[in-house]
């Protein structure tokens, strides 16, 4: 069974709507696996590859934050606030001339 056939963005609105019932902002960084097992909760879903499929769309649609993990090689993710203004990354370069 694949993603497409489950109807993924029916399953994603679910997800959205219930991090932003539970106010899953306030619980900070978390690792995925804490994320997987609120996804499994909601979507009724057991296969770790349907789960990680959205859960990766979710990140790249920016619902989750990504922070790089200092001690380890992983990484740390949180639910983005819906009412806060996406903040763009700018970079400016100063050169002395």
């Amino acid at each position: 069974m694949s993603l497409d056939a489950i109807n993924s963005t029916d399953l994603k609105e679910k997800v959205i709507k219930y991090f932003n019932k539970k106010s899953a902002w306030t619980y900070g960084f978390l690792r995925y696996s804490v994320i997987k097992k609120s996804l499994i909760h909601v979507t009724k879903l057991q296969k770790s590859y349907l789960i990680r499929k959205i859960f990766i769309m979710l990140v790249e649609e920016g619902f989750f934050i990504k922070k790089k993990n200092e001690l380890v090689r992983s990484y740390l993710y949180k639910f983005r606030n819906p009412s806060l203004p996406v903040s763009q990354k700018k970079e400016t370069t100063i050169s002395w001339d």
